[in-house]
Order: C-alpha cells, then structure tokens, then sequence
C-alpha cells in the first residue's frame, strides 16, 4: 500500500456506515480526490483538519485509486465563514460548483488558486460576496473550458471596435450591435460590466475579485455570471438554491 502525499481544500463531507466519513478534497493541483476516513465519527474527538472547509496537509494510503486517511494537519480553516450564515452558504455553493467543474483525472491548479483566493476574500470581508460569487462563476468556467469569448463579434467574426457591445449568454460570445439587433439573442452590456467581466477573466488570481461594481451593472453583472453556469453546465446546485434563500434573487433573466 502506497503512502500519498497532498496538500487539499476539503469541498465536501459525507457519513458513511456507523462510523465512517468520506471527504471530496481539491488537491493544489487541481484534482477533484475522494478520501475513506475510516472510523471518523467513533469517540468525541474528530480531527479538525478532515472537515469542510479546511485546508490541510494530508497523508493517505493508496491502493488501486483509492484513497484512506492516515493523518492531517491543518495548514487554514475557514470555520469562522459559519459566523455569518448567508457568506457559508456563498461557500458552499462556490465548493459544488467547484466540485462540479474539477476532475479525478484532470490537473488544473488554476481551481484550488481561485477558491482558496474567494475564500479569502469572504472570510476578510474586503470584497462584496455578490461580486467574489460573480468574478468567481465566470473565471472558474473559463478555467474549466467554458470560456465567454468577448474579443469579436460572434456573428460576423470582426474585432468590434466601437461601443456598445452586446453579449449573449447561451452563445458565450459577443457581437456588436448591429448583428446583435439583425439575430436577436444578445444584450447590451453596461460599459462597467464589460469592464468587470473582463477584469474577472484576465486577472491574476490573486486579483480577481479587486474590483467594485455598483447599480445596473452590479445587477447585470451578478446575474449574468449565475445564468452563464446554470446554462453552460445544465444543472442547478443545491447549495445555490439555499445562497438564494438567504441572499435574495439577482438581476433578471439574461438572453
């Protein structure tokens, strides 16, 4: 039996049998990992290091693609998130979502960056969550291959040089106005939207969610970001639907 070592965010915890627990971990390099912590919830002590939420240093035991805990130590917890009900929810959801996108098989150091960069920025309380889950949504697709592509016009394929530029969620492209208007399916984008969404794309990960956003382009920003992962992936998420609960609704259906 192989010893493996990794350094992982804890996404999700599920009790298994009478004793047992399994995390889905997100290693550093981007790989989603399943974890067997044989005999988790026996006694009244459980190691801190094996929940939701926390970033650790884990020591596994390997056997044909199946991994059991032998040891963690926690490198980050981000328990105090739970303090503010509706910012864990935001967590939560920002976890499926990356659950969702990442991949046994798969490396893409890019999503432990990004999540470990959002939580952050929830739990220091320096960026608007609305805004963290929005720059978050659009990066995190892009990164796993569902990239908007807001450099030409996607009906005619020339560079659009001059405002307003329109951009349709279910193509994920841009067009200028003219063949916006002549094919309908696109809206126009607020200037300050354009700029947050491509802010949210380019940046650094460290600097993705830096930016301020206020009025109809927060609106349409926010909601544009939800409706481009609810249509791109197909699917809806639990932990998003009780965000919401909490939250509010965002802007309005986008084309």
């Amino acid at each position: 039996m192989a010893e493996v070592k990794l350094r992982a965010l804890v996404l999700r915890e599920v009790d298994f049998g009478d004793w047992d627990r399994y995390l889905t971990v997100l290693a550093e390099d981007g790989r989603r990992v399943e974890i067997l912590c044989k005999n988790a919830r026996r006694g009244k002590k459980t190691n801190p290091a094996a929940r939701q939420l926390c970033f650790s240093e884990f020591i596994l035991a390997e056997r044909g693609e199946k991994y059991a805990l032998r040891e963690a130590d926690l490198v980050h917890s981000f328990f105090v998130l739970a303090e503010d009900i509706e910012r864990y929810a935001l967590a939560c959801y920002l976890c499926e979502l990356t659950s969702a996108l990442s991949d046994p098989g798969l490396e893409s150091p890019a999503l432990c960056r990004l999540l470990l960069t959002a939580l952050l920025a929830l739990e220091r309380k320096k960026r608007e969550p609305a805004l963290v889950k929005a720059a978050f949504e659009l990066r995190v697709m892009a990164e796993s291959g569902y990239a908007p592509d807001l450099t030409s016009c996607g009906v005619c394929g020339e560079v659009i040089e001059q405002p307003p530029v329109c951009f349709s969620v279910r193509a994920g492209t841009a067009a200028d106005a003219k063949c916006a208007g002549r094919v309908g399916g696109y809206a126009q984008l607020v200037d300050s939207t354009l700029r947050a969404m491509l802010h949210a794309l380019t940046a650094e990960p460290n600097k993705v969610y830096a930016f301020a956003l206020s009025g109809p382009a927060r609106e349409q920003f926010c909601g544009m970001a939800e409706e481009y992962v609810k249509y791109h992936l197909g699917r809806g998420f639990s932990s998003l639907d009780f965000y919401r609960s909490l939250a509010g609704p965002v802007g309005g259906t986008c084309p």
